[in-house]
């Protein structure tokens, strides 16, 4: 798995109020920035544009973090297959079987499944799987109302 890969995941696993504060953040340092550049270098207006900035920041942290502590786990390939007993993940240093009866809700998202397996959460990256069964996958999951949460 790439750093790429875990970016476009984490933010998969943020929704969509995230991604729209993150996006206010940016267009409200960008005014910030055109309003001192405009009316003169204010102290007020720069301290807002760095708190914009650091919470900004704070949001890009969070997946660059989880990279560099999961990087070494990263470096054997994952292997995922879904089946109709369940998802099987298999790693260099594990193997994990969830059954379909334990996972209660799979958002789909544009490169991610999300699978809620009790209180836990766990990605799975559309990346593993060709376009092909990708479709075979959301189908199966599309007929599986149980899974809509």
């Amino acid at each position: 798995m790439t750093y790429g890969l875990v970016r476009r995941m984490s933010q998969d696993a943020q929704g969509r109020r995230q991604r729209v504060i993150r996006t206010l953040l940016l267009a409200l340092a960008a005014l910030a920035v055109l309003l001192t550049t405009l009316t003169g270098f204010n102290g007020r207006l720069l301290y807002l544009v760095l708190v914009l900035c650091a919470a900004f920041a704070v949001t890009e942290l969070l997946p660059v973090l989880s990279w560099l502590l999961q990087r070494s786990l990263f470096v054997e390939p994952f292997r995922y297959e879904v089946s109709t007993s369940g998802v099987h993940i298999q790693t260099a240093s594990s193997q994990t079987q969830i059954d379909w009866s334990g996972i209660t809700r799979i958002r789909r998202r544009r490169h991610t499944w999300l699978l809620k397996y009790g209180m836990s959460q766990i990605p799975v990256p559309r990346a593993a799987f060709s376009p092909e069964d990708q479709r075979i996958v959301d189908d199966f999951i599309v007929r599986r109302p149980e899974f809509a949460g």
